[in-house]
């Protein structure tokens, strides 16, 4: 099945629906960690949210969709951290204007990373292939939030072991209200995680971490597959994700039918 044509209204439906993603991050971290002051400010017709020192999730998306985009703009932006003591980290749509870059680099931002943005059609009348019956698959209830947490920093850790910073997020990303969280077990033991939003059509699937000692066994590629189910349950006509280029992840995805409809530049504020 052919996905969408890749263009700006495409980039305002998808960018808008990761924002509103931002601002349930920020909603999680305030119920969480209060005394952290995480926050979100409306700006160049996007977002920018802080959520807790150091999270990744400190970052700017949206920006510069619906027209130029000025220094004062930028100044906001760059108000916003500075008062929280973190670094700006924008990601730029290739469809945003061109003064968003512009206005970036003359600053001395320099660029971070790439993040590749697919999609997939989803048909109500399309027979999706179902998961692997090997793997037990289960939607995550309230009362199992804390173990999601646990098993989505466990697979997140680049060394397995723990610091505090990273069950922190993973404690904040359990606690967001309107997602479902699922998770794969192999001898009752929870061993791969996954996400799924819901909103404007579109399912939106993240949160993908596995154990390391569990890796290769196809357990992504069925938790990805029961996400599909769901969004098309659920009237989607849009399946999204995101993944770094050349990835595992991306080579997934592309399996199931997932394709690039752009890449994201993440431009970060330098020191100084």
């Amino acid at each position: 099945m052919d996905g969408p044509f890749a263009d700006v209204a495409l980039a305002v439906r998808l960018e808008s629906f990761a924002a509103i993603e931002l601002q349930r991050f920020v909603d999680a971290a305030r119920r969480v960690f209060p005394e952290c002051h995480a926050g979100v400010l409306e700006v160049a017709g996007g977002v920018a949210a802080f959520c807790l020192p150091g999270a990744p999730f400190n970052q700017a998306t949206g920006l510069g969709l619906h027209g130029p985009v000025g220094p004062e703009e930028i100044d906001q932006l760059e108000a916003f951290f500075g008062e929280r003591g973190e670094p700006v980290r924008v990601n730029v749509c290739p469809f945003a204007h061109e003064s968003l870059p512009g206005e970036l680099s003359c600053r001395g931002y320099r660029v971070a990373e790439f993040e590749n943005v697919l999609v997939r059609a989803l048909d109500p009348e399309e027979v999706l292939p179902a998961p692997d019956p090997l793997v037990a698959i289960r939607v995550v209830k309230q009362s199992e939030r804390a173990v999601w947490s646990r098993a989505v920093a466990r697979g997140f850790s680049a060394t397995g072991l723990l610091t505090d910073a990273e069950e922190q997020v993973a404690r904040m990303m359990a606690a967001q209200e309107g997602t479902i969280e699922l998770l794969a077990l192999l001898d009752e033991e929870p061993v791969a995680t996954a996400e799924l939003a819901v909103g404007d059509g579109l399912g939106w699937l993240s949160a993908d971490t596995t154990l390391p000692a569990y890796r290769g066994r196809g357990l992504q590629t069925a938790l990805q597959r029961r996400r599909l189910r769901l969004a098309q349950e659920a009237g989607c006509d849009l399946a999204v994700t995101e993944s770094r280029p050349g990835s595992a992840s991306q080579r997934n995805m592309e399996r199931l039918g997932f394709k690039i409809v752009y890449t994201r530049v993440d431009m970060v504020q330098t020191e100084g």
